[in-house]
């Protein structure tokens, strides 16, 4: 049961949202790791939140600066499952969710943020957003994954920074400081820029410490030279391994009723004993009945 009112305006101009969500488990398992082996197993659980923000907006000529602070309490009573060792990542889209894994979070927590936008007059749009979190846990929980650090008292800063450029695209930055504020444990940039018939995009990525060990970075480049032909270049460097590990090249030809396309990748292996894999692809998609591709053969 998910309860989900709208949200209230004081006349203070405070924003504020209660929401709440009761969960009833049922489940009989046998010879499992993650469930209780003791025949049907009955789980009830809730959790209730209220967040508070402020929206201050300052008007320009030819910008508006909005700054929005926000606070949300959230309690769980009761015990959660053990999910330490899953997959899961704090993240500022994931931030003021009431519950950020599979399951509801136990325990007493309190989250402090806020949102900084510059909006440009003239073009109606959003030119830069900084947006920053950090949640505050009255207990440390070890059934939280590590991996989000939710299982700290004081869970790791998360934030983003999106920064639109006139009319040539945009960049993104996603990243999560260490509660010391001293280590920078995760680093996301992707962009997409347009020039016309030339288009760009690259994503990097950077883990560290409990959330990982990934570093790497991906760029593309395509070209369309009219708008039946498109040619495109991707490439992924791994800075784990310090090699590069694919090269993928294609040739795209679309009319109205009929895409088809050539794609040849050059695969790269970590162990040096292993040589690289050369494979060609032809594909035909006919609009709007479905495609057709060959095997991948080596050229």
């Amino acid at each position: 049961i998910i309860w989900n009112p709208n949200s209230t305006i004081t006349n203070k101009g405070f924003i504020n949202t209660v929401e709440g969500n009761i969960r009833n488990t049922n489940y009989d398992t046998k010879k499992t790791t993650d469930y209780k082996n003791e025949g049907t197993i009955n789980e009830l659980s809730g959790v209730l939140s209220f967040k508070s923000s402020l929206p201050l907006k300052k008007e320009g000529i030819g910008y508006d600066k909005i700054f929005i602070p926000n606070f949300m309490v959230r309690y769980a009573p009761g015990h959660m499952r053990n999910l330490s060792g899953k997959d899961t990542l704090l993240k500022y889209a994931n931030l003021y969710s009431m519950n950020k894994t599979s399951e509801i979070e136990d325990g007493l927590s309190t989250v402090l943020g806020f949102e900084f936008k510059v909006n440009q007059k003239n073009e109606m749009k959003e030119k830069l957003s900084i947006s920053m979190g950090q949640v505050f846990s009255a207990e440390k929980n070890k059934n939280i994954p590590s991996k989000s650090s939710l299982d700290q008292r004081m869970s790791d800063l998360v934030g983003e920074i999106n920064y639109n450029f006139s009319k040539i695209g945009s960049i993104d930055y996603k990243f999560s400081v260490d509660h010391n504020y001293n280590d920078l444990n995760y680093n996301e940039i992707s962009t997409g820029l347009n020039f016309g018939k030339i288009g760009f995009n690259l994503d990097y990525l950077e883990e560290q410490n409990h959330i990982g060990n990934e570093h790497y970075v991906n760029a593309g480049l395509s070209i369309n030279f009219n708008k039946n032909n498109s040619f495109n270049f991707e490439t992924k460097k791994n800075f784990q391994t310090d090699s590069t590990e694919l090269y993928d090249i294609s040739y795209q030809y679309e009319i109205d009723c009929l895409t088809a396309g050539l794609v040849f990748r050059r695969k790269f292996y970590k162990d040096s004993d292993v040589e690289a894999t050369d494979t060609l692809m032809f594909k035909i998609t006919f609009v709007p009945f479905g495609g057709v591709k060959t095997p991948s053969f080596k050229p």
